[in-house]
């Protein structure tokens, strides 16, 4: 079940893409570097690093630990701590597009399993990135500050 997810989605590669896009230029724009025409170049690198990531034995595993009716790590407010990570709205409208797309495919019995799967598989590619672009915050507080605080340790 979890390869024919994989396989279709990988099949949807182009209307993922069309679909996110959209999503993305809907958002507001928080800085200069959440600008929607700069965004756009990186979709198709996200998308591998996220078919990669459902692929490995890991994201099977994380899976069964975890049920999809948690709230998703793109949408957790203590993620960014100044909010004005251009990638929160990037992540978020891509896991949007995914579920979009992939939901009307699905069998009632198969949806949750195959959406957890999904945004297990976006969060990770995700937090990586964010926290990659929240540890050079310019907004962050001072190293003397506490780590609870901090935009690159925020979680």
């Amino acid at each position: 079940m979890h390869d024919n997810l994989l396989r279709t989605l990988q099949g949807l590669r182009p209307t993922i893409l069309e679909r996110w896009e959209a999503l993305l230029r809907a958002e507001p724009v928080t800085s200069p570097l959440a600008n929607p025409d700069a965004l756009v170049y990186l979709m198709g690198w996200t998308l591998d690093r996220f078919f990669s990531t459902l692929r490995g034995p890991l994201s099977r595993r994380r899976l069964s630990e975890r049920g999809s009716n948690k709230p998703s790590y793109i949408e957790e407010s203590a993620l960014c701590a100044c909010k004005m990570n251009p990638l929160l709205a990037y992540f978020a409208t891509a896991e949007q597009a995914l579920i979009q797309t992939a939901l009307p495919l699905l069998q009632p019995r198969e949806r949750e399993s195959m959406l957890s799967a999904v945004r297990l598989a976006m969060q990770a590619v995700a937090k990586r990135e964010i926290d990659t672009f929240c540890a050079v915050c310019q907004r962050r507080p001072d190293s003397s500050s506490s780590s609870a605080t901090r935009c690159a340790s925020a979680r």
